[in-house]
């Protein structure tokens, strides 16, 4: 029987980022432990800071105070809904994790510190790729992102902030800095998509990267992450109660206008959901099944 390329290195990269395993986000490789005495670590993170801040040169300072943050797994399609939405426009801050971990790994690959770990073969016949050592990073760039959220925030930028909200704790942070800051509109746009969807398309995301010529390869999300972000029996997964509980809380009255936006794809057919919450009075519009197109 042939084997699948594709099946068969995303196996191995699985074990490889399993506890104990030289991709584990927690092990003696993970760039937050390699630093962990570094006093002159901070400089480094900060230079990444500046670098990313200067990617964009149109953003609007000082705008309209609105924010949109992602739900939804790994692999939900959450950036095009926000396109297919029209939620965000010119001018806006992307602050995105992924593109935060790209620095962070070229710095490392530079640094040549994990020299030994892309020099490592997979059953396709390739190495590991630079993107594949994303979850090495995954600590120091959560910190990048939190201090960029902070220095956005004290701008007044409009912002779109990319992740899967699976921090319960993520909704309440979010509401108070917003609410400290004077934002006027917080959106939370919400992509459900059944497990087995999401993991297909991104494995389909990673392999297009591993092999389409981008020298930095596919970012590979671990099938045991994405499992993980659905309660047992549930096809919701925890992304979207931590988006709802966002837009309940006590915390969202600070904030003129909050929007709850769900992209519902697990019964099969895109259903859209709106709730909005103005000057603390609660409404929730009908249902909408729609074309995906």
């Amino acid at each position: 029987m042939a084997i699948d390329p594709r099946a068969a290195t995303a196996a191995a990269l699985e074990r490889m980022c399993r506890p104990g395993g030289v991709l584990d986000q927690n092990g003696a490789a993970a760039s937050h432990r390699l630093h962990a005495d570094n006093p002159h670590r901070r400089r480094t993170l900060d230079r990444i800071i500046e670098s990313y801040l200067a990617e964009q040169d149109n953003v609007v300072i000082g705008g309209q105070f609105c924010a949109i943050a992602t739900a939804g797994v790994p692999g939900a399609g959450k950036s095009t809904s926000i396109e297919r939405n029209g939620l965000a426009g010119q001018g806006w801050r992307v602050l995105d994790a992924d593109r935060v971990k790209d620095y962070l790994i070229r710095e490392a690959l530079e640094a040549g510190v994990y020299r030994d770990i892309v020099s490592m073969g997979l059953p396709d016949g390739g190495t590991v790729m630079a993107r594949e050592l994303a979850t090495l990073v995954h600590t120091e760039s959560t910190k990048i992102v939190d201090a960029l959220q902070e220095l956005c925030m004290g701008r007044g930028e409009n912002l779109v902030i990319e992740g899967t909200f699976s921090w319960p704790g993520l909704g309440e942070r979010l509401l108070r800095h917003l609410g400290a800051a004077g934002y006027e509109r917080f959106t939370i746009m919400d992509v459900e998509v059944p497990s087995e969807r999401a993991q297909e398309q991104a494995l389909g995301r990673w392999w297009t990267g591993r092999t389409g010529g981008d020298e930095l390869g596919g970012r590979f999300t671990p099938a045991s992450v994405i499992a993980g972000l659905y309660p047992a029996g549930s096809a919701e997964s925890i992304c979207a109660t931590n988006a709802r509980a966002a837009f309940e809380h006590p915390l969202a009255a600070q904030i003129d206008a909050v929007e709850l936006w769900v992209d519902d794809y697990t019964s099969g057919v895109l259903v859209e959901k709106v709730s909005t919450r103005h000057k603390g009075i609660i409404s929730y519009e009908p249902d909408v099944a729609a074309s995906e197109s």
